[in-house]
């Protein structure tokens, strides 16, 4: 079982490495967008559930039934039911990390950082519970940090390099792109100190840290990789 969180300074390429580490390993790619997809499905019908049985479940579909199992504990441990995931929820999990102090209003509850925090913790333990599956960003380093057997990797790179990346990646001019990567180091910094007293480059969050500026993107996927097949060979921590 493979289990691989990567955590990126914004424009350090991350989600490139995570999706051919994925695609090479054959494991799941898990990130925010599809978390918002998955939390959408947990609002499917009985009808729409029975049917996915009748074929080869997508991670969409094994995710949603994790977060479903979420909602019935809670209600078990009588909480009332649902204590975070109501209509509106695929907004909350798909923000990024610049959004995420914004508040969110669903139909359901007003759901704050500190509920944020508490709803992508527990989807990510599960996601590792289950296994074989790459997670991208949401501070899968910090929340997996002593579960034994996830590899996980930092990856930073130089601030020019990291503006380049997000004008192309986001159609933005040079005065806006540089807007974007301060806004995000900032916010992604708020979150890790607030949520996990730490830093979102803390070096002791991560087995391999990559400067992406002094190696290929190709090249951290590949070793990254390597790692995870080795880790998994020898049961390393």
């Amino acid at each position: 079982m493979t289990v691989i969180t990567i955590e990126g300074r914004t424009g350090s390429g991350a989600p490139d490495i995570g999706r051919v580490v994925a695609k090479e390993l054959g494991l799941d790619y898990v990130d925010r967008l599809l978390l918002a997809q998955i939390a959408k499905r947990v609002g499917s019908t009985v009808e729409a559930l029975v049917e996915t049985e009748r074929r080869a479940p997508t991670v969409v579909d094994r995710v949603a039934r994790l977060i479903q199992r979420m909602l019935e504990r809670s209600a078990v441990a009588g909480t009332g039911g649902d204590p975070y995931f109501g209509p509106g929820v695929e907004v909350l999990l798909s923000r990024p990390y610049r959004e995420i102090e914004d508040p969110v209003v669903t139909s359901a509850h007003q759901l704050g950082e500190k509920e944020f925090v508490h709803t992508t913790a527990e989807v990510i333990r599960d996601l590792a519970e289950v296994g074989n599956v790459v997670i991208l960003s949401r501070g899968g380093g910090a929340i997996l940090r002593d579960k034994p057997g996830v590899l996980r990797v930092g990856l930073v790179a130089n601030f020019d390099d990291r503006v380049r990346r997000i004008m192309l990646r986001e159609h933005l001019d040079l005065d806006h792109a540089r807007t974007f990567v301060e806004q995000s180091d900032k916010a992604q910094h708020k979150y890790f100190q607030d949520a996990y007293n730490t830093s979102p480059i803390d070096p002791f969050l991560y087995h391999v840290m990559w400067n992406t500026s002094e190696v290929g993107v190709e090249y951290a996927a590949q070793i990254i990789v390597e790692m995870a097949r080795s880790m998994s060979e020898r049961g390393l921590k």
